[in-house]
């Protein structure tokens, strides 16, 4: 007959093993979520914060795993202060709430909660008061994907802005559980006071490991 002071012991040991698993499943997902590479692109619009760009997000070269809907496509455009470079010329329009854009999926912690982006409203129907909507997009705790809307922009001039940062980890609480999360974001006009463009979104790693 096994005593109770031998169960309580096995219970505690599988325990300490259980505990033991999970932190090691957690510290290897972490260790496969690495982000791009640094830089300091703002660092003349007086943001010394280092930032990765999020996968083709400068508009320069291949699309490749952005969704693009309704008419949003790649223009000669660049946003002003040529953060990328001297040699970036394109940004991507979203003339009409029929258009929309999704970056590819990527991987974050909780080392990098928010973003910025360069955005330009030239103005729609005699207005240039409309909103441009941000959307998460995530796999929720019950493993079904998930959106969340985290931003409605606007602007007062139909110039080249620089967004504040857009915080989205406090909607990860659940996935970072396991030490990282696979996200991306959704872009498209809000309302029909709007012919938008967007350019170099990038991510802040306000800590780096």
């Amino acid at each position: 007959m096994v005593s109770l002071r031998r169960l309580l012991a096995v219970v505690g040991t599988l325990l300490a093993m259980a505990t033991a698993a999970l932190v090691g499943s957690a510290n290897a997902s972490t260790s496969t979520c690495s982000f791009g590479a640094l830089s300091l692109p703002l660092l003349g619009l007086g943001d010394l914060n280092p930032y990765f760009l999020a996968p083709g997000a400068d508009f320069e070269g291949s699309l490749s795993g952005w969704n693009l809907s309704g008419g949003a496509r790649v223009v000669s455009a660049n946003e002003s202060w040529q953060v990328g470079g001297p040699t970036d010329a394109n940004s991507l329009a979203l003339p009409t709430t029929s258009t929309a854009a999704t970056t590819p999926t990527f991987c974050v912690t909780t080392y990098a909660p928010t973003f910025r982006m360069f955005i330009k409203n030239n103005g729609n129907n005699g207005y240039s008061n409309g909103q441009l909507a941000v959307y998460l997009n995530f796999t929720g705790a019950d493993g079904h994907a998930q959106q969340v809307k985290i931003a409605a922009l606007t602007v007062k001039s139909t110039a080249w802005t620089l967004t504040p940062p857009i915080s989205f980890i406090q909607y990860l609480s659940t996935p970072l559980q396991i030490g990282l999360a696979n996200i991306s974001f959704t872009i498209k006009p809000n309302d029909n006071h709007g012919n938008w463009q967007i350019d170099d979104l990038y991510i802040d790693p306000w800590k780096v490991t």
